[in-house]
């Protein structure tokens, strides 16, 4: 199993278009790969608790409140892992693209897989070099834009991969601010703001 991965991770770091072709030829249907999804995302949320109980985050910031608590932690990730699927697969074809909802979701659960192993190792470097993980969280965020840019254009066919860069920036950014009005008016309809998990 973790021969298969590592194969696969390094098919896709050096070719991602062709990893992106063995990820869409994987023979699982819709509810196998939510929960695949879902065990990411616990594990996820675990990586980064334990990394928040020892090395907290100070301050009364976004991230300080969402890392205080696990179960909204848990829910902003799975919230996002939706959206990005969903977002994948119907912007795509809005813009002429051939992929479908299935393809989206096995791609992003497999961008996801990647990212945990990033996390990992962005832990244990946390706990021998600071500066390192630092590093690493930037360099994660970089190849996730550039993975993600790369199975947009392989699932849906499209030929200008920059073209695909630009849509996912611009895309994000409506995504965000809507999420952003959305939550602001959730914070004005609900007395005393939003609660606290």
């Amino acid at each position: 199993m973790l021969d298969t991965f590592t194969g696969l991770a390094r098919l896709t770091l050096k070719a991602p278009r062709e990893g992106a072709r063995a990820v869409l030829a994987w023979p699982l249907n819709r509810t196998e790969l939510w929960q695949i999804a879902g065990v990411l995302v616990v594990a996820s949320v675990i990586v980064s608790q334990v990394s928040n109980f020892l090395m907290p985050l100070g301050g009364a910031g976004p991230m300080a409140t969402i890392m205080a608590s696990p179960f909204l932690n848990a829910g902003i990730q799975a919230g996002l892992l939706v959206v990005t699927v969903t977002a994948v697969d119907r912007i795509g074809r809005a813009f002429g693209g051939k992929g479908d909802f299935l393809g989206a979701l096995k791609l992003i659960v497999w961008l996801q897989m990647i990212n945990l192993a990033i996390q990992i190792i962005q832990f244990f470097a946390l706990l021998v070099a600071p500066p390192v993980a630092g590093l690493i969280g930037i360099a994660s965020l970089l190849l996730f834009f550039w993975l993600l840019t790369q199975f947009v254009t392989e699932l849906h066919g499209f030929e200008s991969g920059f073209h695909v860069f630009v849509g996912i920036v611009i895309s994000a950014f409506a995504i965000i601010l809507g999420l952003s009005v959305v939550l602001a008016l959730l914070s004005v309809l609900i007395p005393g703001g939003m609660p606290s998990v």
